[in-house]
């Protein structure tokens, strides 16, 4: 029985809304501006899934499928790239710049143009030219289509086929989330169950760089700074004298986002900063410059014994969410073993809501791109669990408002000697 379409009152009334929030728009690149055109895109989604009916939802599942394959095959093929910049290309043209068949390059391009992603030059055809959402895809430069990239190729090709991995797991009956790095969707995909992820990624340099250059492009989702008070974290003269140190960026790569907070907070001392990673990442963080000279560079695995303790914070970004609720466990009792009265735990990630809208839904999308790896995005509580499993205490989970990363902060337990 075909759902009911929306009466016209309904539908002014939908559209009445829409006017509302339309009159609160604004071109600022800012915060404010980002959240008040969020605003207006739900209303217009609100009045498209009132208007559509559900025997169009497969074309338009449709329509989704055959863009991302066409995006992809465009970048690969470098179609993009052979588009100009400004003006136009014949189908011609563009057949002998890159050496892919007319009809090939006709087929897919007018999906693309159906979805906006490219344009024509005329209503009924003409030559191929940009918009600012294929400009956006060229790789000539990190931006969007390097993390199109990731998440195509780590995550969509490992999990459009999640249902033959329940098949093989014989988890038909009793499917569960992918909760180990070795056996997961990204190993099945691969035949590979055993092989960690990331020597799997390394295998395919490429690939491996379009990954990195598109986890950059997530900073506005999981800032790194803005939500937390980082300069809480300065030492006393009698901390100083004793060796405290303020920050441990705890599996922090070359120190990009080490370099963020020391920036941003001057108040902490370069000095008083340690950064850990693979003995591999610390060698290249050594040679790369990117941190001051000061910062103290360690080669650590997180999986073992934190070496510095008492530090004031022990921070993550980006970490956990790699790993299972099991190994998450492991990851953060290391650190509480460490953890001083006055030490703090502060994991910066996603932090999921209990319902998922416009504003936030990139942080659901992740959630399912890690999955692919036997990875997990929480919710606070989901956090709450973790740290008390560890003997952590959740004591606040500090947000930016409109952004749908925030860092979650915790403390040892307290005990009958406290």
């Amino acid at each position: 029985m075909a759902a009911p379409l929306p009466s016209r009152q309904e539908v002014e009334v939908l559209v009445s809304a829409l006017n509302g929030v339309a009159n609160g728009y604004t071109d600022s690149l800012d915060l404010n501006g980002y959240v008040a055109r969020v605003q207006i895109i739900a209303k217009a989604k609100e009045l498209v899934r009132a208007l559509a009916s559900p025997d169009m939802t497969p074309n338009y599942h449709g329509l989704n499928m055959a863009e991302l394959v066409a995006i992809r095959t465009f970048i690969k093929l470098k179609v993009l790239d052979a588009i100009p910049k400004t003006g136009s290309i014949s189908l011609e043209d563009l057949s002998k710049a890159t050496g892919v068949q007319d009809s090939l390059l006709e087929r897919m391009g007018r999906i693309l143009v159906a979805t906006g992603f490219l344009d024509q030059t005329l209503p009924d055809g003409g030559e191929y030219k940009h918009t600012k959402f294929s400009l956006a895809y060229l790789l000539d430069q990190p931006g969007p289509g390097h993390l199109f990239l990731a998440m195509y190729d780590q995550w969509f090709k490992h999990m459009h086929n999640f249902d033959d991995y329940l098949v093989a797991r014989g988890q038909v009956e009793n499917a569960r989330e992918p909760d180990d790095q070795l056996n997961s969707p990204f190993t099945y995909y691969h035949k590979a169950d055993g092989t960690p992820v990331w020597s799997l990624m390394a295998r395919d340099p490429e690939q491996l760089q379009n990954f990195q250059k598109g986890m950059a492009g997530i900073d506005i989702a999981v800032p790194v700074v803005g939500h937390f008070d980082f300069g809480s974290l300065k030492n006393s003269a009698e901390e100083n004298e004793q060796g405290v140190a303020e920050i441990v960026d705890v599996g922090g790569g070359h120190g990009t986002v080490l370099k963020k907070i020391l920036e941003t907070h001057p108040e902490l001392s370069p000095k008083n900063a340690v950064l850990q990673d693979r003995p591999d990442i610390i060698e290249l963080a050594k040679t790369s410059g990117v941190l001051p000279g000061e910062v103290q560079l360690q080669a650590h695995d997180f999986m073992a014994e934190q070496p510095v303790k008492g530090a004031k914070a022990y921070f993550m970004r980006m970490i956990m969410h790699d790993y299972s609720d099991k190994v998450a466990i492991e990851i953060l009792k290391q650190l509480a073993a460490a953890m001083s009265r006055d030490s703090r735990v502060l994991v910066c990630e996603m932090v999921l809501p209990a319902r998922v809208s416009e504003l936030d839904f990139p942080a659901a999308v992740m959630d399912n791109a890690v999955m692919a790896m036997g990875g997990k995005e929480r919710t606070a509580e989901g956090f709450r669990k973790l740290f008390d499993a560890a003997g952590i205490e959740l004591v606040s989970v500090w947000r930016a408002p409109g952004v749908p990363g925030g860092c979650v902060e915790g403390r040892l337990k307290k005990t009958e000697e406290d």
